[in-house]
């Protein structure tokens, strides 16, 4: 099997028989927090297995000791002119849009594969994943309140689906962390395993279902995510992106953005200061 995989900067690729595709998360030194680049190249590789029949199965997770710690704040925009700030916002919440449609329509089975912290997006999008399994330490967090976004990845709908109304709610609005064994027992974590275990176990569960019926996986996968429900979540990706861009764009967003800087550069110096 030849496939050409991109060389990418923020994610790390690697190609297992018979057509399993490893997707790590590769900013370790920075909690694989997402910048602009995060987005476009995990789009990259959305549009690589959708194109690609020798690809079989996608397995998404992370180097070090998170999956993805959502938006990198130093990344936001800060450009001295509104108009520069608001399309640059637009630009890339466009990405993160034709993102989430790719992993709502993927035509193969995506395994995440969590192996510690997933917060903001690396959070609501394993909803859209076939299948999740987690290790036992890692939090699920979504801090839209206390950025003053909005839901995304279609958690508007998939978090009240599979976790029920009020824990949808309590994730979403107000900000709680659950763990792992708490997504568990809602359903949205399918199987917690010891660290050492995840990526194997996973790439067994992913190997087995490449060396299966394709057909059979593609009609049930179908059946499963019938086109109702694609189209309600295709609707529901357009209208958090549009109300995400408005959220971004806001002055009470920018003032969060920047308190939340403020304080995590205040911890950062805190820390050296300790070290001194």
């Amino acid at each position: 099997m030849t496939v050409q995989l991109p060389q990418l900067q923020t994610i790390e690729l690697t190609l297992h028989e018979p057509g399993v595709l490893v997707m790590a998360f590769n900013r370790p030194s920075r909690m694989n927090s997402m910048v602009p680049e995060s987005y476009s190249e995990w789009r990259q590789v959305m549009e690589l297995t959708a194109n690609t029949p020798a690809i079989r199965v996608l397995i998404i997770t992370g180097n070090g000791r998170a999956y993805s710690a959502g938006q990198d704040l130093s990344s936001v925009s800060q450009s001295k002119s509104e108009q520069g700030e608001a399309e640059d916002i637009h630009r890339r919440n466009e990405v993160t849009r034709g993102l989430t449609k790719l992993l709502i329509t993927s035509r193969i089975p995506i395994i995440a594969a969590v192996n510690g912290p997933a917060i903001g997006y690396g959070c609501t999008t394993l909803a859209l994943c076939d299948l999740v399994i987690s290790v036992e330490s890692a939090v699920f967090r979504t801090p839209f309140a206390e950025l003053a976004f909005c839901a995304e990845g279609c958690s508007s709908v998939t978090f009240p689906r599979i976790l029920g109304p009020m824990v949808a709610n309590d994730m979403i609005l107000f900000g709680r962390a659950l763990s792992a064994t708490e997504m568990h027992q809602r359903g949205l974590v399918g199987r917690i395993v010891k660290p050492e275990e995840l990526l194997p176990v996973a790439l067994k569960v992913a190997t087995t279902m490449a060396k299966q019926s394709q057909a059979a996986i593609a009609v049930s996968r179908a059946l499963i995510r019938n086109q109702s429900y694609i189209d309600e979540l295709v609707r529901a990706n357009n209208a958090e992106m549009d109300q995400l861009y408005l959220r971004m764009t806001s002055k009470d967003a920018k003032q969060a953005i920047a308190q939340m800087f403020a304080r995590l550069q205040a911890g950062n110096s805190s820390v050296q200061k300790s070290k001194i």
